[in-house]
This record gives C-alpha cells, structure tokens and sequence, in this order.
C-alpha cells in the first residue's frame, strides 16, 4: 500500500519476526525526546570543519581533495523546508592536489538556499542566483540531517528493524522520501542519531551512497542532545582492494560546533520573485568550425571537440551528463553525417569532464584515456544500480561493454589519424591537478585541445594576475614536446592565441 502524507510518499512493509520487533514511531518519539525535536519548528547551527570536491580527486584512487570550513552556519525552518547554508572555505593545511580549484588564495563563500522546490545561491546582499536543477537534492538534504530525519520519518509511514552495529544493538528506521528516495536512520540505546543514509542519482556512478554520521553527542541546554561531530562519505571508498581502484568519498565534516539554536525568528525564506519564476535552462549546443573538419562543440560550461577522418568521427571530452553528451553526439551527426563516431577522449577523471562518458560507450564508441584510469573508468562502465535515473548504457548495456572491447590506452603519447587527418594525444607531466591528463595536438593545423589547465578570457577580457600552476604545467610540456602551436582549444570557454598565453607565463615565471 502506498500512502501520500506532506511531502513524503512512504511505502508501508509487513516485516515479521525478532528483527521487526520495535514500534517505528516510539522509537522515533523517545529519539525526538532526546534530541529535544519534539517542540523544534526550526534550528540553527555554527561549527567549523572541512569539505571535500566529491568527483575531483588528484588520482582515482585518491581521496577527494579537502578544503578548510572556516565558518559555517546552517539554518533550517522545518514548517516551510527552508534552509540556508553560509560557508567560508579556505585552503588551509591540506594539500594542494586535485580540482576543485585548488588552491583556494583568500576566502571563497558559499551560500545555497532551499525553500520547498526553489533554489538559489545568495553570493550577495543584492545578487540572487537561481539554481532550480539543485531543488531536489537540496530538499533531500534538509531531511538527512539527524532532526530532519526524525521529523520526516514521524510525518511518513516507517518502518524499523533492528541489528547489531558499532558494538550495541540498535533500530534502523526506514522510509521513502520525495517519492523515490529510501532514507535509513540508525538509532542508539541511547534515544540518539548515529548515522543516516541515502542513494542520490549521479551521472557517473548511478545511485550514489551518500551517509552522514553523527558522533559525540553533547548537552546543549534544556536536556537538548546535539552531535559535535559530523563526518560525511559520498561514493565508496574501495581501499579495501589491491589495487585501490576508487579511493574518494570523505565530503565534509563538522568538527567543531560552536552554537545550537532552536526556534529561532527569520528561519522561514522569503522566495525572491527571480526564483519562482526561474526554469531548468535548456540543453544548448553550437559548434563552430576551428579548422577544416574540427570543431569545437559548445554551448554550455563544457565544450567538446569533434574531429572528422576520412569514414569516422572522434570526440574529445564527454563532459556533464548523459543529456549533454546526447545533444553532442545529435550535433556531431549533423557535422559528419553518415561517419559514426568510433573513438571517445577523456582529457581525465574528473567526474564533470567523464559524466557523459557512458553515452558515447552505448553509441559504440572507444574510449581513449591514459593507461592509469582505465582500472576506474572500467569500475564507472559497470557500475552498480542505476535506478533513481537510468541512463541508456544501464537500459540498454551492449555487448562490447560487458566484454570490455572498449578501450585504448596510452602512457605518453597515442597518435590518432589517417591519411586526412593527424591528431597526436600526449601525457602532461609533472601535474597536481590530474593524474592521466592529456592534451591532443594538431600538428598540420596548430592547434592545441586542453582542459582545466588555461582559460583563455576572451575578447575585452584581462589574464589572470599570474598564471597557476596548471597553466605552467602546460607551458613546460608544450614546450618539453616541442609542439608548434598556433590556437589553444579549451574545454572551458573560447579559443585564444598560444602567443598570449606563451606571454602570459613567461611574463610570470
């Protein structure tokens, strides 16, 4: 039977025996006693930790690389699904590796909002940015907190089993939330939350675990238990393998509260007028012709690079998700029409440039990276479930990928071609931003494709102030290849000149 309460479709189960002894809803009460929800309409909280750039890790088997929660201050009204988030991230002692933007100089904010089903981000007094493709997994997110939970779980239809963890015997309270989202909550002897945990769709790795856990729980007045520590994991670490295939899901910690509120005034948001009338942006995609068969296929935050041989078609980078590469791969059968596009490069692993990869696997393409992540791109081919948005390699797997026939590798360099074109694809050495990254270089036409490594600024636009590492990176095995390169090609933004650029580092160095 399927009941609808609030938000909330809960599905009701008949469990019988030992394990399904426990009254959900008593467990659930004498828990919200504890944790003082029972009268909370909304809370405030302020604490200091880390956060982690879940999908950006050096290496695959790496962590995600970490950053300093300087600040942080949540408040949530329970009675609107109102939350706000105001962050302060710094670099601090961790190690400059991996994306995200590392490293970080000066402070960076963060300030997502949520009321119901519209979000925005609030970067200023008077700025407001809508971002209505984040709502559900901002809502989601309201109700994984550990009083969240207790109060979604009371006003849904739970069920509770009960087993053995950490050392003592404990309830798990289950449910379904939004419709399609089963929520677990682990409940001590001690009427408290230690653990809640979800699945959220992700394009590279389908459902995608993602738990918090809620550790040292202290008075914070009134009786009121409060964790002091919060530690999140999104994805799974696969460290208890030999070779470690996939080493990242530590997300963000709360290590330090400073300040517990409840019922606090001007929890409930105000939803600016340019929020509610905000719409998903449609999937845009232009191409433009850089040189005689090559073009870059833009549009959007990411573009891709289509290259036409003389009876097939290469693809460089397949980045987003899978609606991306969809639109992509229409555009590209229109560029080189009847030619099917037999080869897909991946510059690297980052999870925003691989999130399509498995669209162009299901069209029947080769997947060209670096010998170091096939291991992993192989582990994102055959991932697990796909059911919270099942993509078309998941509906549909051919035959070619269950059999592994779909995949060439390099280690320094790869050349690509035939008697209409050459493409030479090569190792960039001496990089932190990416293990495996490679750049793709026209010798006959000049040009230069990377990503993540230079953003040219455009026409009207200044450089950068001094150019990162990565940009002197790209330099160094431009030149250590001895490549002649007239246009660098991004990923990111528009083509620029390799004269300003070569000027720009040099200037730097």
């Amino acid at each position: 039977m399927i009941k609808r309460v609030g938000l909330f479709v809960a599905v009701t189960m008949l469990a019988t025996g030992p394990a399904a002894a426990q009254d959900p809803q008593a467990v659930l009460q004498a828990a919200a006693d504890t944790m003082g929800v029972t009268d909370m309409m909304s809370i405030r909280y302020s604490g200091s930790g880390w956060v982690g750039a879940v999908g950006q890790n050096a290496s695959p088997a790496e962590d995600w690389p970490r950053f300093e929660l300087a600040e942080y201050t949540r408040t949530i009204d329970f009675e609107t699904n109102s939350s706000t988030e105001d962050m302060v991230i710094r670099q601090g002692d961790y190690p400059a590796r991996g994306g995200g933007g590392a490293p970080i100089r000066g402070d960076r904010l963060r300030n997502p909002r949520i009321r119901g089903e519209f979000a925005w981000n609030a970067p200023g007094v008077d700025r407001v940015v809508p971002t209505p493709q984040e709502a559900e997994r901002r809502l989601l997110e309201i109700f994984l907190t550990p009083h969240g939970f207790l109060k979604g779980a009371m006003a849904g239809d739970p069920i509770a089993i009960e087993r053995n963890e950490y050392g003592g015997r404990v309830t798990v309270i289950s449910y379904i939330a939004l419709g399609k989202y089963r929520i677990n909550g682990t409940i001590t002897g001690d009427n408290v939350i230690e653990r809640v945990q979800t699945w959220m769709p992700s394009p590279v790795v389908g459902d995608m675990y993602y738990e918090t856990v809620y550790t040292n729980y202290q008075d914070v007045g009134g009786g009121m238990m409060f964790p002091m520590n919060w530690h999140q994991h999104q994805d799974y670490d696969d460290g208890a393998n030999e070779p470690n295939v996939s080493g990242g899901d530590h997300s963000f910690s709360l290590t330090t509260i400073e300040s517990v509120e409840v019922n606090v005034d001007g929890a409930a948001l105000t939803v600016p007028d340019v929020v509610r009338t905000a719409t998903v942006p449609p999937m845009r995609v232009a191409s433009e012709e850089v040189a005689d068969g090559v073009w870059l296929v833009g549009g959007g935050s990411h573009n891709s690079v289509a290259v036409e041989f003389g009876d097939y078609v290469a693809v460089i980078e397949a980045p987003l998700n899978e609606a991306r590469s969809l639109a992509v791969i229409d555009e590209v059968m229109g560029l080189a029409p009847d030619k099917p596009i037999r080869f897909i490069v991946t510059t690297h692993h980052h999870w925003d440039h691989i999130g399509g990869l498995r669209a162009y696997v299901h069209e029947g393409a080769t997947v060209i990276t670096h010998a170091g992540n096939r291991p992993y791109y192989q582990e994102v081919l055959r991932a697990g479930l796909w059911v919270l948005e099942p993509d078309r390699l998941s509906l549909h797997p051919p035959e070619e990928w269950s059999e592994g026939y779909i995949f060439e590798t390099l280690r320094e360099k790869y050349i690509l071609g035939d008697a209409t074109r050459l493409v030479e694809l090569h190792n960039v050495q001496g990089l932190a931003h990416a293990a495996g990254m490679l750049i793709a270089y026209f010798p006959n036409e000049k040009l230069l494709v990377e990503a993540d490594l230079y953003t040219p600024p455009g026409p009207g636009r200044p450089l950068p102030d001094a150019p990162n590492a990565s940009a002197r990176a790209l330099y160094r095995n431009v030149q250590r290849l001895g490549l002649d390169v007239e246009t660098i090609v991004p990923i990111h933004g528009a083509p620029g000149a390799w004269s300003e650029f070569a000027e720009f580092v040099a200037g730097g160095e």
